[in-house]
C-alpha cells in the first residue's frame, strides 16, 4: 500500500476499503509493525504479522463476501502524533460457521494511531460488537 494516510480519519476509511476489497496486504499495511488488535470475541493479536494472518484466514472463509460500512464517530488528538478514532460500523454478508448468513452486525472500532513518516498507522485496535437489547446500569457519574 503506497497510500499516505494524512489524517487519522483516513485510516478508518482505508480500513473499510481494504476490508471490502478483501485485500489483506493493504489491510495489514495500515498497522504498525508492533500493533495490537483485540477483536470482538477477545482474540488478541500482538503484531502486524499475526493481525494479517488472522484476517487473511477469515477473509478466505466467513468474511469472504462481507461488506463493512460505517462512519468516523470521533477523532481525539491524545498528544502530538497520537490520536484515537472511533469508527461506528455495520457488517453484512458474513457467514456463520455452518455456512448460513450471519446476518447484520453493528459495532464500534477504536483505533489508537501513531503518526509515522509514511503517515498515520494503527498502533492499537479494539473492536466491539453492539449487542442488540443489551442494557447497562445507569452511570454513577456526578454522584
Amino acid at each position: 500500500m503506497g497510500l499516505v494516510l494524512a489524517k487519522p480519519e483516513d485510516v478508518a476509511t482505508a480500513f473499510a476499503d481494504a476490508w471490502n476489497r478483501h485485500d489483506m496486504n493493504d489491510f495489514a499495511a495500515l498497522f504498525a509493525d508492533d500493533a495490537n488488535f483485540v477483536n470482538v470475541v477477545g482474540m488478541w493479536w500482538k503484531n502486524r504479522t499475526e493481525i494479517e494472518r488472522a484476517h487473511r484466514a477469515t477473509h478466505e472463509t466467513m468474511f469472504r463476501d462481507s461488506r463493512l460500512k460505517g462512519v468516523v464517530s470521533s477523532v481525539v488528538e491524545l498528544s502530538s502524533g497520537i490520536a484515537s478514532v472511533h469508527y461506528s460500523w455495520i457488517l453484512t454478508g458474513a457467514s456463520a460457521p455452518d455456512g448460513s448468513s450471519a446476518g447484520k452486525r453493528e459495532g464500534i472500532l477504536l483505533l489508537v494511531l501513531e503518526e509515522e513518516q509514511s503517515g498515520w498507522r494503527i498502533k492499537v485496535a479494539q473492536n466491539t460488537d453492539i449487542v442488540p437489547g443489551a442494557i447497562a446500569p445507569p452511570s454513577n457519574a456526578g454522584r
